[in-house]
């Protein structure tokens, strides 16, 4: 894509992209582009969908409340999808969960599970604006699709329905002649998930349970003990370069 393309903002839409097909904002997008970046009927936005790769596109109309779009051209085909990039974790205090859901998108994760455990501490999630910062960020960090959130749901009931060929590389602390996450990634490039336990830890009861898992596969993130969101973005660093679509 053109360099000078870059200027433009990037907007998400879950409409379908092609040339000369109107696009329309929905209130908040128009909002923003009215409000806060200035723009006018006549400027250029970036546009994507997560399938359709990314468009330039003409803003057509911009009102107090409604706009609109037309794609014009264009400018970068949507890739190959990747290996999915899954991670499971437990909701934390909002400001952490708000750099963890942030951070996931901008490193590649493709798939959120919060999931609840005995020693969770935050037992709610707010999904509306959990998904609105992985717009915001997939939008920032110019990635061609969105991370899908899932709802909350007990470990258990998560991980008794996960299928086996989409190994979960779990942190587990303290454990014995477990081989690092570097070491059990190498030469795997598969679809793949990380799972971070709550602050204080599974109990013997889920270390039982995930260690029966044969779809789990313990691995040691370092002699630190790590904050959740800091385990979870240290896991998603490891595959940062496996050409997830960012």
């Amino acid at each position: 894509m053109d360099s000078k393309l870059y200027k433009y903002q990037r907007l998400y839409t879950p409409q379908n992209l092609s040339a000369q097909s109107l696009v329309t904002l929905p209130s908040e997008q128009v909002h923003y582009l009215r409000n806060v970046m200035r723009r006018e009927p006549g400027d250029l936005v970036r546009l994507f969908n997560g399938r359709d790769g990314e468009w330039l596109g003409e803003i057509e109309a911009l009102g107090k409340k409604d706009g609109r779009v037309l794609p014009l051209e264009q400018v970068k085909v949507q890739p190959v999808k990747a290996p999915e990039v899954h991670l499971i974790f437990t909701p934390l205090q909002k400001n952490r969960l708000d750099f963890l859901v942030e951070k996931a998108a901008e490193l590649g994760a493709t798939a959120l599970h919060p999931v609840l455990t005995a020693r969770t501490e935050h037992r709610k999630i707010n999904e509306e604006r959990a998904g609105l910062q992985l717009i915001e960020a997939s939008e920032q960090c110019e990635r061609l699709d969105i991370p899908v959130l899932h709802p909350l749901e007990d470990l258990k009931a998560k991980m008794v329905k996960w299928s086996v060929d989409t190994p979960v590389f779990w942190g587990a602390e303290r454990r014995p002649e477990t081989p690092t996450l570097a070491q059990a990634l190498s030469g795997y490039e598969g679809a793949l998930a990380f799972l971070i336990g709550p602050a204080g830890g599974f109990t013997p009861e889920e270390f039982d349970f995930l260690s029966g898992l044969q779809c789990v596969r313990p691995v040691s993130l370092g002699e630190r003990l790590l904050r959740a969101e800091t385990a979870g973005l240290a896991c998603l660093s490891h595959v940062l370069d496996r050409g997830n679509p960012l």
